[in-house]
């Protein structure tokens, strides 16, 4: 697994952390990031990166 130093997620069967293909943009993300830790480390910094930025916690 190749690290991305970026988040844009330019493509939505790949995954922004990482490069790899996921088998859904959906479900399959969120597999492939329970499955991979330092994915899933990079989704939650990203996530706590933009959480001042919304109004309240979301529910996906």
């Amino acid at each position: 697994m190749a690290a991305n130093t970026t988040t844009d997620w330019v493509d939505p069967v790949t995954c922004p952390f990482c490069g790899d293909e996921l088998a859904s943009p959906g479900a399959g993300f969120i597999d492939h990031i329970h499955d991979n830790a330092d994915c899933e480390d990079g989704f939650d910094q990203w996530r706590e990166n933009i959480a001042g930025d919304l109004a309240g916690e979301w529910t996906g």
